[in-house]
């Protein structure tokens, strides 16, 4: 018997390709910023107020997504984001930075949701599992390609910023160019858990962080540091499913953000951590490892297993 055609749908379109290209660009921007700020003495002026914003936007993610076009709700938060870049470069006080780190959450964390929810709406319904592992390795990539340059063009001071911008600004492009059809509305209410938390997956999410918190550790004060962003990258993939695994019938988005704010905190408060702190035993973030992996092995994969509806 013949398969249907709409059974053997490929993964890769054009809009798909635009999407991975925006979250590239996205982490690649966040990240080439974030990183330089923390490593010139910043951190604990930076990192809280990001990841407050993340967590103020999460509320609203679902809202936005039903109430406006989902592309827009990707380009503006990242344009957003490039004002906030420029932002920095002029800012001297704590105060200010605080704000500018606030406004760069919540415009990422916004930004991150919407690119995410595009993520799974421009694939076929069978390939979305596989659509969020290859935007989970691709926008991780982004993470590690853009804080390498991001650190490697700190010493132009100044004019640092410009590299982020540039590519942000690709980014709004690529965001721009994407046709997404028309959903109607239904009407869901302002604020809610839908595409910011899930709670099924409070547990791996966790045990995640721990694991990003021992990469962040490293990543500024090791030689070659930037290696153990590479980690988190080939891991993304294989993380992020066991959250799809983990979500009910439209869940999906809520999975995946679930999952990059457990990530993105966690490796933050580990690179805050070893700047407060300035020198550690090296033994230390190896524990912190060590506890994530004893944590899978021996609480996570046996709640997974039982609780996973995929």
């Amino acid at each position: 018997m013949r398969k249907n055609s709409i059974d053997n749908k490929p993964l890769y379109n054009r809009n798909f390709g635009l999407v991975c290209v925006s979250g590239f660009l996205l982490y690649a921007t966040a990240y080439a910023v974030l990183l330089p700020l923390m490593r010139s003495g910043l951190a604990a002026d930076i990192c809280f107020p990001f990841v407050v914003g993340i967590q103020l936007a999460g509320a609203f993610n679902a809202w936005l997504a039903d109430k406006f076009r989902r592309r827009h709700v990707l380009a503006y938060p990242f344009a957003g984001m490039l004002l906030v870049a420029v932002g920095y470069a002029y800012a001297s006080t704590p105060h200010q930075y605080m704000a500018l780190a606030l406004l760069h959450g919540i415009c990422f964390g916004l930004a991150t949701s919407a690119a995410l929810t595009l993520s799974i709406d421009v694939v076929h319904t069978g390939n979305r599992t596989q659509a969020n592992m290859v935007y989970a390795f691709v926008s991780r990539l982004g993470m590690v390609v853009g804080g390498t340059a991001g650190l490697w063009l700190m010493p132009l001071s100044t004019y640092h910023w410009l590299g982020p911008v540039l590519a942000g600004a690709a980014g709004v492009l690529a965001a721009s160019w994407m046709y997404v059809p028309f959903r109607a509305p239904i009407g869901l209410p302002v604020m809610s858990n839908d595409r910011y938390l899930l709670v099924r997956a409070l547990l791996p999410g966790l045990n995640v962080g721990i694991l990003a918190f021992a990469c962040g550790m490293l990543v500024l004060p090791m030689q070659g540091g930037m290696a153990w962003l590479l980690l988190l990258t080939v891991l993304a993939p294989w993380l992020v499913r066991m959250f799809v695994k983990l979500s009910h019938h439209c869940q999906r988005a809520t999975g995946n953000v679930t999952f990059n704010l457990f990530v993105d905190a966690g490796l933050l408060f580990g690179v805050a951590y070893a700047q407060a702190v300035g020198a550690f035993p090296l033994w230390e973030p190896f524990a912190w490892m060590a506890l994530a992996g004893a944590m899978y092995l021996c609480v996570t994969r046996v709640y997974y297993k039982k609780k996973r509806v995929r």
